[in-house]
């Protein structure tokens, strides 16, 4: 993508940063074929994937199920590429619709979705509780929300919660998560976590993506700032972030 493509743009980073992902979060193939086939869903179900990026889960999963997909989400680089990928292997296949749009503030379905994936991206409601909360709301009774959220190893130094520009008090621990979502009144169907193996080649292919860009273009006045971005934050992980920050699968149904 050319420089000025991203002029100014605040999706810049991480657009680059995930230049090589399928997914845009720790997560395998094997994982997310498992996690997929647990939804159990029925032919022709609506499914939400809220905060999509690639949508590659959400394509995914309508190539191993009968289902319709509606993927939202606030960067068009991502959706764009979601598109032309889905098209290029799909071309006569309508059942997936892409929406540039707040999740919060997009068309809703007034029957309500089937199912709903939210894999690191409940920011987009504001943060996990208000994620539970909301996509109660938009669940048609029996529906099923998959959410991915992040969670403590074991409690984080000062100098890595600095680095993460994160408070201890953001994120609780893996029970504790799948604590909250029983208290919102779902029912937990299933949990996982991100191995170690899937969490290194995440933030291998992350810090790599960005050197690789600014190897091709060096004139880019974000370079620097990028480069030394990137391989700050791939230090932290090294040193404290891949024994202190976990990611987590829920997969829960409404009762």
């Amino acid at each position: 993508m050319a420089i000025s493509t991203f002029a100014q743009d605040r999706f810049k980073y991480t657009t680059i940063a995930h230049n090589g992902h399928h997914y845009c979060s720790p997560l395998s193939p094997n994982r997310a074929a498992e996690l997929l086939a647990a939804l159990q869903l029925q032919p022709d179900a609506l499914v939400l994937d809220a905060g999509c990026g690639k949508a590659a889960l959400l394509r995914d999963l309508l190539k191993s199920q009968p289902v319709r997909g509606v993927g939202v989400d606030i960067n068009s680089y991502f959706l764009a590429e979601a598109s032309d990928a889905w098209v290029a292997s799909n071309p006569d296949d309508d059942r997936l619709t892409l929406i540039e749009s707040e999740v919060k503030h997009h068309p809703f379905p007034a029957s309500g979705y089937d199912a709903i994936l939210c894999i690191g991206s409940t920011h987009a409601f504001d943060g996990f509780e208000h994620c539970l909360t909301i996509c109660k709301q938009w669940l048609k009774p029996g529906g099923k929300l998959l959410v991915g959220e992040a969670y403590w190893k074991q409690r984080p130094s000062d100098e890595y919660l600095a680095i993460l520009d994160a408070r201890e008090d953001e994120l609780t621990g893996h029970a504790e998560n799948a604590k909250r979502t029983v208290a919102h009144g779902y029912t937990l169907r299933t949990m996982a976590a991100s191995n170690d193996d899937e969490w290194d080649q995440y933030e291998r292919m992350y810090c790599a993506a960005i050197m690789q860009y600014i190897a091709a273009h060096p004139e880019d006045p974000d370079a620097q700032a990028f480069g030394d971005r990137a391989q700050r934050w791939y230090d932290s992980y090294l040193a404290s972030g891949r024994s202190t920050l976990g990611f987590g699968y829920y997969l829960l149904q409404k009762n």
